[in-house]
């Protein structure tokens, strides 16, 4: 009864996300981006499975992860911001804090999160166990950055947008993939407890249907990325390849020297669907070269820091698990605009309008923030600098 009960979840999840009709985008109608665990760039660049991935796609090659470990790059991708957290550990992140859900609905651009061997639509635990069996842990609430945010927890409907690979799979087949969508593998697709070799072969044999010709109907644009690396003495540096029907022809097989990180991820959804912001890191973080070149966004450029980029220590934050360390979420800055061209979103200006004058970290230079070398600058909020 309690499967069945999921499987019936999961169709409605599939109406709910495709009911709506597509909204066109500048250089794309669909943002796939799957996530891989804990390697190197060095490493996954050389891998025989990525590169031949790579004559697909762009390979980006100064792509950065925010800290370690695993969890805090999972919230940063979703919500602009990983709140000094430090740990893999049940979080909660009030509800007040918006993510790129509230700007997608605003704008009706269906969304959705895929997690391999989640027990069902919505689901709130910690970890399951799944296909592999043996007391693995093959799904994990750690990366599954929605269920964090009490913004998406609080809502049924948005609930029932976070479901399985299979729901994926029955989307895909349907035609009715939404037009964002977020996956995660199980603990051993990913490589977090198999191998790189294991993570890069899972992911050419689960990308071929979708890369095939006219696997969409749409432009679809498919990030595969790793959520950070495996050294920690070493900055965070990961690869990111760029897949799918979205890219030129003639850029098929390059590479993109850009400087990004995950919250590029947000900048390039809001320069391609011409989204409002969050008012955090989103603004000011570079937009995917060749999206910004068709959206026509000319404010990508080197972080005035980015010589120093480390990003293996986490700064100061709510979510921090040393006391003498946390601090109040800050308040975005509503002053900014972000790269689609438009403020931050009217629900966030609202629910934020009593602390408008609280200094923020948030100034949308791009610039990076760890907690080593380069700690968050709070001031007064102002508006984009030139």
């Amino acid at each position: 009864m309690q499967r069945l009960f999921a499987t019936l979840l999961g169709w409605v999840c599939l109406c709910i996300v495709s009911a709506a009709g597509l909204v066109p985008g500048k250089a794309f109608e669909r943002f796939i981006t799957i996530w891989l665990e804990n390697q190197d760039y060095a490493k996954v660049a050389a891998d025989p499975s990525i590169a031949d991935l790579k004559r697909q796609g762009i390979l980006l090659t100064r792509y950065y992860a925010h800290t370690h470990p695993s969890q805090p790059n999972y919230i940063a991708a979703v919500g602009g911001d990983y709140f000094g957290l430090n740990h893999d550990d049940f979080v909660r992140i009030p509800e007040n804090v918006a993510t790129v859900a509230d700007l997608l609905e605003f704008k009706d651009v269906t969304w959705a999160g895929y997690f391999e061997d989640v027990p069902g639509p919505g689901y709130m635990g910690n970890f399951s166990d799944g296909s592999t069996g043996n007391g693995a842990w093959d799904y994990v609430r750690k990366h599954n950055p929605f269920v964090s945010y009490d913004s998406i927890t609080a809502n049924g409907e948005r609930l029932l947008n976070l479901g399985s690979f299979d729901d994926f799979r029955r989307a895909f087949a349907a035609k009715k993939v939404p037009q964002f969508v977020f996956m995660s593998p199980n603990m051993m697709n990913d490589g977090h407890n198999t191998t790189l070799d294991f993570a890069t072969k899972w992911s050419h044999e689960f990308l071929q249907p979708l890369l095939a010709e006219k696997a969409f109907k749409e432009r679809t644009l498919i990030a595969l990325t790793y959520d950070e690396s495996e050294t920690y003495s070493e900055p965070n540096h990961i690869v990111t390849l760029l897949l799918g029907s979205a890219i030129p022809r003639s850029l098929r097989g390059t590479q993109d020297n850009t400087f990004y990180t995950h919250y590029s991820i947000l900048s390039t959804v809001e320069a391609n669907w011409g989204l409002h912001n969050l008012g955090r890191y989103d603004v000011g973080a570079n937009v995917f070269q060749f999206v910004a070149d068709l959206a026509g966004y000319t404010q990508n450029k080197d972080p005035e820091n980015a010589l120093a980029v480390n990003n293996s220590v986490s700064y100061p934050g709510m979510l921090n698990d040393d006391p003498s360390r946390r601090l109040p979420i800050p308040a975005p800055n509503t002053k900014l605009i972000g790269a689609g061209g438009l403020p931050v979103l009217p629900s966030i200006e609202a629910a934020w309008s009593g602390v408008r004058k609280v200094q923020t970290p948030y100034d949308g230079s791009g610039r990076v923030c760890d907690g080593d070398r380069n700690p968050p600058i709070y001031n007064a909020p102002a508006a984009n600098p030139p």
